[in-house]
């Protein structure tokens, strides 16, 4: 497989990004949705026109993944967010990690990841955090290897099947740049 690569999102990505969005959502969490309607709402929250709006946001930052010059991916930060466990300042979320099936375990996660955490420590953020639904045990597993650890937990804010509405919420902490001697 052709190596994969991370760029800055453009507002030109909004279209692909709004078909990228809700296939990768899709196939990672349809089991948690019973009611089309709601799901259906969902996957509209993936959509152009939300990407479109979030491409305009200060403080959101998006990078795309890459796979032979296709888009495969994405990554979206929001600067300045507390996490809801420990509400630390001086960091960001990492709302929405997503990568299309096919794609998944070319190092693409990774390398998203790490654009964001160095943009993160650029901006003088002191760590990212994100949340992930708990029964996603191979996503917990890979931010896990990436240097994520556990804050605690909370509930997914719509209503999905019983039982599965548990997140769990890890953070990366950011390491200063040492000071050169």
């Amino acid at each position: 497989m052709t190596a994969a690569a991370v760029r800055s999102a453009i507002p030109e990505d909004a279209y692909m990004l709004g078909i990228i969005g809700p296939a990768a959502y899709a196939e990672a969490y349809a089991y948690l949705w019973d009611r089309p309607d709601a799901y259906s709402e969902q996957l509209q929250s993936f959509g152009q026109h939300a990407f479109e709006a979030l491409l305009t946001r200060t403080d959101a930052r998006v990078w795309v993944g890459e796979v032979a010059g296709n888009m495969v991916g994405f990554l979206s930060m929001i600067v300045g967010s507390l996490d809801p466990v420990e509400h630390r300042a001086g960091g960001a979320e990492l709302p929405r990690i997503y990568i299309l099936g096919p794609a998944q375990r070319v190092g693409l996660g990774r390398l998203l990841v790490d654009a964001a955490v160095e943009q993160a420590a650029a901006e003088g953020l002191s760590y990212v955090w994100l949340d992930v639904m708990a029964s996603a045990d191979r996503a917990r597993h890979a931010y896990a290897k990436w240097g994520f650890h556990e804050l605690g937990s909370k509930r997914f804010e719509k209503t999905v099947k019983a039982g599965l509405s548990d997140m769990v919420v890890l953070a990366k902490e950011i390491n200063a740049p040492q000071a050169r001697l």
